[in-house]
């Protein structure tokens, strides 16, 4: 009769009626192949398990480990650890790719009393801190001192400086010795929001950053959108989108509301200002204790080439006045001109063409020289037959 072998190790089972020696050289053989499953970690009974290539350690029952459990694929990629849930073949892994240059520590610490929360200590090293939840302040930083502002979350990856400690009602402080920012990231098809809700459960406002158009918009009492910043740069108040093609700012008022109220600091000064693309001033509206002035540059230093103007009357004489309503208002009269009556007389006054696109306008106050040239030769005219009839009369 033959040796026989064991199933898993292979281990000799000798020829019964073998010799002694035999025997014994066989046993022999068999310990050191067992004991070559273990290797030495220690003295006495403290040894390591050796797992072959290809080979599976199954444990059925509960394994507890003292100490480190080092999973090691030899240059192999990547290192898993995996835990497998009921539904066959699914699990979740902690893998380690080869690449890997530094120690990161995954750590859950804590005696039951605590909190834990996720920390980095600036060298690769992403750790569960523990917090005590009898605290009133949660901090993460990047193995800095510990917190030093607010009741809420401190977020501090670098010292701002000394800061005088922020009031209650602010739950989150993001602190940096440089720069410091927020990143809402999502794909170019959604859209990236910061909510503001209360105890109705309803978004009573919002600042929400469009992908799809690439526009900021801001809302207030629901989803009503209040000011929005287009891609292209345009600012609408009040209004979802563009009201016209043109204007950078685009305001839409309210039903029964004023469309914007003004009001200066000191008397005086500037509500307006405008400048052409040179940067020159070229007018602007003053509010003033009692009064309000519309102003156009006029500076004689900006001026050249001047000429008395010497066809008043007859240029003055080729305006039509008119007392007409304009169709919008029927029962509103007024008195005016028609624009393009007025355009080859004064043309500065006007602007557009007749029959455009655009409806033409008027600025009647570049009429003013024209009435005054025409009221100084009238002045003359009645002077000189003033003096006409003096002499007559003497």
């Amino acid at each position: 009769m033959a040796d026989t072998f064991t199933t898993n190790l292979n281990l000799t089972k000798p020829e019964v009626g073998a010799s002694t020696n035999t025997w014994g050289d066989k046993i022999n053989n068999n310990l050191n192949s067992v004991d070559a499953i273990f290797s030495p970690a220690g003295t006495g009974t403290s040894v390591g398990l050796n797992v072959g290539s290809n080979k599976t350690l199954n444990v059925t029952g509960t394994a507890n480990f003292t100490t480190d459990i080092n999973v090691n694929a030899n240059g192999v990629n990547p290192n898993k650890i995996k835990l497998y849930s009921g539904n066959a073949g699914k699990y979740i892994s902690l893998s380690a790719w080869e690449d890997v240059d530094t120690v990161v520590d995954f750590q859950f610490v804590g005696d039951g009393n605590n909190g834990q929360f996720l920390r980095t200590d600036g060298s690769g090293r992403l750790s569960f801190a523990t917090v005590d939840l009898s605290a009133n302040n949660y901090f993460a930083s990047s193995g800095l001192s510990n917190h030093d502002l607010g009741t809420g979350l401190h977020l501090k990856t670098g010292s701002a400086g000394f800061i005088q400690t922020i009031t209650n009602d602010q739950q989150l402080v993001i602190e940096n010795s440089g720069n410091t920012g927020i990143y809402l990231l999502n794909p170019n098809t959604h859209n990236g929001a910061i909510r503001f809700s209360s105890s109705n459960a309803y978004v009573n406002g919002q600042i929400e950053y469009r992908h799809s158009d690439n526009s900021m918009r801001f809302s207030t009492n629901g989803s009503n959108q209040r000011l929005v910043i287009d891609s292209s740069g345009k600012v609408l108040i009040n209004t979802a989108s563009t009201i016209t093609g043109e204007g950078e700012l685009q305001v839409s008022g309210n039903t029964g509301q004023n469309l914007s109220a003004w009001r200066v600091a000191t008397n005086g000064q500037y509500g307006l200002r405008f400048f052409n693309s040179s940067t020159q001033s070229v007018g602007f509206i003053r509010i003033d204790g009692a009064s309000t002035t519309y102003a156009t540059s006029s500076d004689y230093r900006l001026k050249e080439n001047e000429v008395a103007i010497s066809d008043g009357i007859e240029r003055l004489k080729q305006l039509k006045p008119y007392k007409f309503n304009f169709k919008t208002e029927p029962d509103t009269k007024v008195d005016g001109f028609f624009a393009h009556e007025v355009q080859d007389i004064v043309p500065e006054a006007i602007s557009g063409e007749k029959d455009g696109e655009e409806m033409q306008g008027i600025d009647q106050s570049k009429l003013v020289p024209l009435l005054t040239a025409a009221l100084q030769e009238a002045i003359t005219k009645i002077e000189t037959l003033e003096e006409r009839i003096n002499a007559l009369e003497n």
